[in-house]
């Protein structure tokens, strides 16, 4: 049952840190191109990169505290390792679902027109069970859920 609950708060963090992102995401797209949609010469901009490393790292970093608050609690202390420690794991281990968010994003934009939003959406869910087993073997495996 713990297992169960773990996993919805950890779903329920990672959805708030998500939301982050799509807002930043959402915000920044406006500011840089007045819309949702990227003219096709925005596919060679790097200013789409620049915007998806802002928005994903603020959205992890988002993500990672809530989780520290809401799903994870020490069960050894001398074991746990810091706070500093555990976020740095968990960037690293979200970087590499990030990697792979932002290339589906870019399939679906150059092959299909898809904004930038709905293609981080999609590889946020392609990519979640693989951050998910991974962040709760390395970053936390000394705590317990609450």
């Amino acid at each position: 049952m713990r297992f169960g609950l773990r996993s919805i708060r950890f779903a329920a963090a990672s959805l708030i840190g998500f939301l982050v992102t799509e807002l930043i995401l959402a915000l920044g797209l406006f500011a840089l191109y007045g819309e949702l949609t990227l003219p096709s010469a925005a596919l060679r901009a790097t200013d789409l990169v620049g915007l998806d490393v802002l928005s994903l790292t603020v959205g992890v970093s988002v993500s990672f505290f809530v989780n520290e608050r809401m799903t994870f609690r020490p069960h050894d202390s001398a074991t746990a390792g810091s706070r500093s420690t555990r976020y740095l794991k968990f960037q690293a281990v979200c970087w590499t679902g990030n990697l792979g968010i932002i290339a589906i994003q870019f399939l679906l934009l150059a092959t299909l027109g898809v904004s930038p939003v709905l293609g981080e959406l999609v590889g946020t869910v392609v990519t979640f069970p693989v951050v998910y087993l991974i962040s709760t073997r390395s970053v936390w495996k000394a705590y317990e859920a609450r």
